[in-house]
């Protein structure tokens, strides 16, 4: 079994710390993407558990044995990299077999391991071809064959689509989803790209950047893809879970207790948010947090809020709209409907209930009671 555990794992270099006191368990099989900001140390953390980089604290075990001081050949792990990183020289069955050849293993079993990988990623009409006569997307088949081969407990990716067009990302994406769904390994994910995130991943690990790490850890929240969009622990997970992001909307705490608060907006209005506000106080400043599928749009006068249309982004399903609202960020709707408004126009919009986030002064946010929660861990 397969298992890793990160028990209190810090990474220093010189001066700068880069991961701070992370707690975490990836069970046998599952599928887990690291997720952040540029500079969150996402990929140290991955090269850590892979022994590319030496921990200044902690411990890291996988399928039970500690391998703090074991070298990346003896952690049963195999890593794809963001570059495909193939000799041109050699044939793609060359470079497929050619670290089994370093490992001494007999020639039959090569073949065995290379034409097995080979089937699994449909490579085998391509083995005797040079990398330069592939494409992009053909040459990280060809790298993740590489992993394939090496027979391992743990695959690890480094962000292994970045050097891919549109197209070529979604095909990938497919196929390491079915590797994955096909060989059952336990396989952890770098990556910034949300997409990939959210409909690859078993468990998402987002970590944060920023001096909030030093306090809170590394980890921002860890959970099911639709844990972190649905219930975000504070507003760096909402903010940043969400292509566009949530929208923020300043106000003051009204009432609050275990089962709904009520919010006045900047503009003087009144909303309902369910949240459990009990240990609140009134008159405490909160920020209201919306989705962009989730405001509504209406005639003004029946409206929360009203603006105009700034800016208008038309995806072929739906359109998003940028509504400038005094006091606020401009606010991002995602509309769908028939009848479109235009760019000047004036439009109400309102906040349902049982869809709004609520946050504290601190970005903490309040306990939802309008859905049920997942079990959800979050570092310490």
């Amino acid at each position: 079994m397969s298992t890793i555990r990160l028990k209190n794992v810090f990474k220093r270099f010189h001066d700068t710390q880069v991961i701070n006191n992370v707690d975490l368990e990836i069970q046998h099989g599952e599928f887990c993407v690291f997720i952040g900001p540029s500079g969150c140390g996402k990929s140290t953390l991955m090269r850590m558990i892979a022994g590319l980089e030496t921990i200044s604290a902690g411990e890291i075990s996988i399928g039970g044995t500690v391998v703090n001081t074991l070298p990346p050949a003896g952690r049963g792990v195999a890593m794809v990299f963001q570059s495909y990183a193939l000799y041109p020289h050699m044939t793609i069955y060359e470079n497929m077999a050619f670290n089994l050849k370093l490992a001494k293993k007999e020639k039959a079993e090569i073949e065995r391991r290379v034409m097995n990988a080979a089937k699994i990623l449909q490579l085998e009409p391509l083995l005797q071809r040079l990398p330069k006569a592939l494409s992009g997307g053909q040459r990280q088949r060809v790298a993740i064959g590489r992993a394939i081969v090496r027979d391992p407990e743990v695959f690890l990716f480094d962000e292994p689509l970045s050097n891919l067009d549109a197209s070529l990302r979604v095909a990938t994406r497919v196929e390491i989803a079915r590797l994955h769904h096909r060989l059952g390994n336990t396989m952890i994910y770098v990556t910034h790209d949300q997409v990939e995130a959210m409909t690859l991943a078993d468990k998402i690990v987002l970590l944060n950047s920023g001096p909030a790490m030093l306090t809170k850890g590394s980890v921002a929240q860890v959970g099911h893809p639709l844990d972190l969009y649905h219930h975000p622990v504070n507003e760096f997970v909402a903010g940043f879970i969400g292509s566009p992001k949530m929208n923020f909307l300043p106000g003051e705490l009204i009432t609050g207790d275990t089962q709904a608060a009520s919010v006045r907006l900047i503009n003087g209005k009144a909303i309902g948010v369910q949240v459990n506000a009990a240990a609140a106080n009134v008159g405490d400043a909160v920020n209201v947090g919306i989705r962009p599928e989730h405001v509504q749009l209406c005639a003004p006068e029946q409206a929360h809020l009203s603006g105009s249309v700034q800016h208008i982004e038309h995806l072929g399903e739906a359109a998003y709209f940028y509504v400038d609202v005094a006091g606020a960020e401009p606010l991002v709707i995602r509309y769908s409907g028939d009848r479109l408004p235009l760019l000047g126009d004036e439009v109400g919009l309102t906040i349902p209930a049982h869809h709004a986030h609520l946050f504290d002064s601190n970005g903490e946010a309040f306990q939802r009671t309008s859905e049920k929660v997942r079990k959800t861990a979050v570092s310490a």
